[in-house]
């Protein structure tokens, strides 16, 4: 039975690790993914990777969090956005998904429904700050890389899950919602072809439904880096724009890829480490431990 976890950047690699061993007590792909995100979110150090309880604050001073989890079997999808004073998104989405009426609440809303269902409110997250606070660890500046997002794919045998984090861009509008917690953008999930997962340019992204359009390509039998890279040069080919994306996938027979316009990252947690291309952390079945991959840009 094949066991796979695949997660955006080189930052992943704890989310992964995390989620492995939860996979391996006999959890649920939701719940390895919710744990392996929650231990990014939770971090603070985490912050200058736009994740999290240290990520960046809006162009107000005010952490916005959005996060959002699929299930492949069923369909299954929540959401919240623009959510404030809560250090755990992904489980809050996670609770939406599973306890909600609806699947995707924004703001206040959100917060209303977290405090409901039990998630401790913190006045400190919810409250006003200089936007530069969060990045007291990296001398004040922001980061090279503006708009990461935490991605997390989860192949347990048939069932196929996935999980995305972020606090967004930088001095962004109140109430900014980019790519990664709507479903066919940021990320989608289908037992009948596999699941995917993007970063970059969510404002750019979203009028493309990336993650939608791999799953479907892997529908047709395509493998993942190929389905990735058959969606990146789509969207080139419709716009003259220039643009950051990366994706990751991973099909039901346990194949994983990934695609990206990223020609260099530098690593916001290791200052000296840089990429020629698009990290991402892979673990399998078959590895003792995870191991980071490099995938250059398509040309």
């Amino acid at each position: 039975m094949y066991k796979v976890i695949v997660g955006t950047w080189s930052f992943s690699y704890e989310a992964v690790t995390t989620a492995r061993n939860v996979l391996l007590s006999s959890q649920s792909s939701i719940h390895s993914i919710e744990k392996g995100v929650n231990s990014i979110e939770e971090n603070m150090n985490y912050g200058p990777c736009i994740v999290g309880v240290g990520g960046p604050r809006n162009s107000h001073g005010f952490l916005e969090m959005d996060a959002a989890v699929m299930n492949g079997r069923h369909l299954q999808f929540g959401a919240v956005t623009a959510l404030k004073g809560f250090s755990k998104p992904i489980s809050v989405a996670r609770s939406v998904m599973e306890r909600c009426t609806h699947s995707m609440l924004t703001a206040e809303g959100a917060r209303i429904f977290a405090e409901k269902e039990g998630f401790t409110f913190n006045p400190e997250l919810a409250s006003e700050a200089n936007i530069s606070e969060s990045y007291c660890q990296n001398n004040g500046e922001m980061p090279p890389q503006s708009h990461d997002t935490l991605g997390l794919i989860v192949l347990d045998g048939d069932d196929i899950s996935c999980g995305v984090s972020t606090s967004g861009m930088p001095n962004k509008h109140p109430g900014r919602v980019g790519d990664s917690a709507l479903p066919g953008n940021g990320l989608y999930a289908d037992v009948s072809g596999g699941a995917a997962c993007c970063s970059g340019d969510g404002d750019f992204i979203l009028k493309f439904c990336p993650a939608f359009h791999v799953v479907q390509l892997l529908k047709q039998g395509k493998e993942p880096k190929e389905a990735c890279n058959i969606v990146i040069s789509d969207m080139k080919n419709r716009s003259s724009a220039n643009f950051e994306i990366s994706i990751i996938a991973v099909n039901m027979k346990g194949e994983y890829g990934a695609g990206t316009t990223v020609e260099s990252w530098k690593d916001p947690l290791e200052k000296d480490k840089t990429y020629n291309g698009f990290p991402y952390v892979v673990w399998t079945s078959g590895m003792d431990e995870p191991v980071c991959l490099c995938q250059e840009t398509i040309t």
